[in-house]
């Protein structure tokens, strides 16, 4: 299987105001260990988290993520950001953010709490369950599915044993389910450039019963996912998670979205 991999870039981008010339442009961004920040906690930076180039060495702490002031903390995973437009504008209607995580390798024995590891599609965030138990209950709201904890894929919805804010939710949260696709790397990887609807095409040809949470995942497996609101009148969102590899422990997350 070939390897697709997201690559990093330091290179600052002009918005060009021509609409067809933008929908050809591909957006890069660099997102590291991003956490919802709240009004009675501060965030202040990881020393141990290495920076990726200039642009994130001259960040402010809060875009480098954190943890809760005083609080117990770990090294950082690495997060990478990039968003993919369609060339063809058969296509551009739908593009494409991807994320690429790494992270560090933990001592046996690290407390599974402060690790991240629930991620935010909307957001690109990557929160541990410290920090979520530990801030507002619209933090936990705003997440999507488990990545790292016990080498599993969990809707964050069901988390009730490691995420207080979870239970009883109901309706506050949204539900993902995953199903695991054939499709290779290589295949995976035109559709994050060149054609991201086909994440909801596959998923509906493939996800026969889709499950909400996938235990013991393993390198080079790749799952597709449905991201459900429970307000009737929001689009469901489709994507994909690929394991790259379990040490270190790096994963990919696709979503397609509307580019407007």
């Amino acid at each position: 299987m070939s390897q697709f991999c997201i690559t990093q870039t330091g290179q600052n981008l002009k918005k060009n105001t021509n609409m067809k010339s933008m929908k050809q442009a591909i957006a890069f961004s660099l997102l590291v260990g991003a956490f919802f920040s709240c009004e009675d906690q501060s965030i202040t930076r990881q020393e141990t988290t290495p920076a990726i180039d200039p642009t994130v060495a001259n960040a402010t702490p809060a875009a480098l993520g954190g943890t809760i002031k005083n609080g117990p903390s770990l090294p950082l995973p690495t997060i990478t950001e990039q968003t993919y437009v369609p060339a063809n504008d058969l296509f551009a209607h739908t593009r494409c953010r991807a994320w690429r995580i790494t992270w560090p390798t933990y001592p046996v024995g690290t407390n599974a709490n402060l690790i991240p590891t629930v991620f935010s599609v909307k957001s690109g965030g990557l929160n541990s369950f410290n920090y979520l138990n530990n801030t507002a209950a619209a933090n936990t709201y705003k997440t999507n599915f488990n990545l790292y904890h016990n080498t599993k894929l969990e809707t964050a919805n069901t988390l009730w044993a490691e995420l207080t804010h979870a239970f009883n939710a109901g309706s506050k949260m949204e539900t993902t389910y995953f199903n695991k696709t054939k499709h290779s790397a290589a295949s995976v990887e035109t559709w994050v450039k060149g054609r991201p609807e086909l994440f909801k095409i596959y998923w509906e040809h493939e996800a026969i019963s889709p499950f909400t949470e996938i235990a013991n995942y393993q390198p080079g497996e790749i799952y597709l996912f449905r991201i459900i609101d429970h307000n009737t009148e929001t689009p469901d969102q489709y994507g994909g998670i690929r394991i790259v590899s379990m040490t270190p422990r790096i994963i990919e997350v696709y979503l397609a979205e509307p580019n407007e």
